[in-house]
């Protein structure tokens, strides 16, 4: 599936981040972007892949620390997509799709699940699903399949460990 994105508008650097990390820092999110649109592309999602892509490129960026938080979503909301609101409206976003981009990102980081008739409950769950898949990065165990949402997630868990540690020819 092509999303029309130009992906060479989304750099990230360290400065990007209120928290330096390498945990949750620059290659986490761009495993994350990608698992969203491979998501995304199999559920046959478009639009809504490209908001969770616009979603899971600032879910991370107002982190304080590498624990559990519940609030850096809301954080990454208020601070970060006023910076990129306008990048994300050029690749064809618009104000609904901002809103939901709001309403992801603020969620992505709380147990608390969206209503599944909400209108930002697949762009949300995109983003939770992506963001969880690189929990392989934790560690076996830190990674429960029976929490993802879509059936594409669940098919994409060894390629979420090759993207991690990919194997050297």
């Amino acid at each position: 599936m092509d999303f029309g994105i130009d992906y060479t508008l989304f750099k990230l650097n360290p400065g990007s981040f209120d928290h330096q990390s390498s945990i949750h820092g620059i290659n986490h999110t761009y495993r994350v972007m990608y698992n969203v649109l491979q998501i995304a592309s199999g559920q046959g999602l478009n639009r809504e892949g490209v908001s969770a892509f616009c979603a899971a490129y600032i879910h991370d960026l107002a982190r304080l620390n590498d624990g559990y938080c519940t609030k850096h979503g809301g954080w990454s909301s208020e601070r970060k997509l006023p910076i990129y609101k306008d990048l994300f409206l050029e690749i064809g976003l618009n104000v609904t799709d901002l809103e939901k981009v709001e309403i992801a990102v603020t969620n992505h980081s709380i147990p608390k699940e969206l209503d599944k008739n909400d209108s930002a409950y697949l762009v949300t769950a995109l983003l939770k699903d992506a963001d969880a898949l690189d929990r392989i990065r934790l560690g076996e165990g830190n990674l429960d399949i029976r929490y993802l949402r879509f059936p594409e997630s669940k098919k994409m868990v060894s390629r979420a460990k090759e993207i991690f540690s990919p194997r050297i020819k």
